[in-house]
C-alpha cells in the first residue's frame, strides 16, 4: 500500500489551489508527481479520480450555468479523443511516462499561454480531441479546452462550470480503462482532504487577486513544478 508523503501532500494543496484560484491547472500540477511517487497507468487513473473530485467541489461551489449546448458540442471530440488517449497509454514504455507526462504538463502550459483557437467548427472539435487525447494518456488535458472556452467570453460562473463538467466528463471515461493503483481508504481520505483545503484556499485568495495576477500564479506554479519533475524524470532514465 502507497503511503501519503510530504511531496504528494504538497502537490495536491498547490494544485488544488492553483485550479480553485484560476478555474485550471489540478491536473497540470498533480500528474507530473504522481506519476514519479506511482508506476505505471494506474497513477493517471488516480489523478483523473482526484480531479474528477476537484471538479465535483468546483461545481459545487461556484455559481453560474453550465452551457449544455457548448458540452454537447464538444463530446464527439472528447470521446474522439478519449479512445486515442487509451491506445497511446496502452502504447507507451512505463519507463517513459514520467518524462511523457511531465513534458505534456509544460507543452499544455504552452497551450495555456499562446493557443488561441479560431472558430467554433474548428476550434471546439480540435480543442476537444486534443483534450480527450492527453487527458487520457498523460492525465493533463485542460488548457485546450480552457483556451478555447476562454475565448467565447462567456461569463465567469458559466466559464468555470462548464470548463469543470467537461472535465468531469474525461475524467469518468478514462477510468474503467486506467484503472487505480492500490491505495488505502485512508490515503483516498487524506488526499481528497488535501483538495478540499487546496481548492477553498484558492476560491478564497481570488477575492484579492486579479485575474491577471491569478493567471500569472498558476503559469509560475505550473512551469517550476512540470520543469522540476521532467528534470527527475531525465536524470532517473539516464543519470
Amino acid at each position: 500500500m502507497l503511503s501519503l508523503d510530504p511531496v504528494v501532500v504538497v502537490a495536491l494543496v498547490a494544485s488544488a489551489f492553483v485550479q480553485g484560484m484560476s478555474g485550471v491547472g489540478f491536473s497540470l500540477i498533480a500528474a507530473p508527481v504522481l506519476t514519479q511517487a506511482i508506476p505505471g497507468a494506474g497513477a493517471i487513473g488516480l489523478v483523473n479520480l482526484l480531479a474528477l473530485s476537484q471538479n465535483s467541489l468546483m461545481l459545487w461551489r461556484v455559481e453560474g450555468n453550465i452551457q449544455w449546448g457548448l458540452v454537447r458540442r464538444l463530446l464527439p471530440g472528447l470521446i474522439a479523443g478519449v479512445a486515442l488517449g487509451l491506445l497511446l497509454s496502452s502504447l507507451m514504455g512505463e519507463q517513459w511516462r514520467p518524462v511523457v507526462v511531465a513534458t505534456s504538463s509544460l507543452s499544455s502550459l504552452g497551450v495555456l499561454l499562446w493557443w488561441k483557437p479560431c472558430g467554433q467548427r474548428v476550434g471546439a472539435p480540435l480543442a476537444a480531441l486534443w483534450s480527450g487525447t492527453v487527458n487520457s494518456y498523460g492525465g493533463v488535458g485542460g488548457p485546450p479546452l480552457a483556451s478555447y472556452l476562454i475565448h467565447l467570453d462567456l461569463e465567469e460562473g458559466d466559464y468555470v462550470r462548464t470548463l469543470q463538467s467537461c472535465f468531469a466528463l474525461l475524467n469518468i471515461a478514462s477510468l474503467p480503462f486506467l484503472g487505480l493503483p492500490q491505495v488505502s481508504v485512508l490515503w483516498l481520505g487524506g488526499a481528497f482532504g488535501c483538495i478540499l483545503v487546496g481548492t477553498l484556499l484558492g476560491r478564497f485568495a481570488r477575492r484579492f487577486l486579479s485575474p491577471g495576477s491569478a493567471r500569472m500564479t498558476t503559469v509560475v506554479t505550473i512551469g517550476l513544478v512540470a520543469t522540476v519533475a521532467l528534470g527527475r524524470a531525465l536524470w532517473a532514465l539516464f543519470g
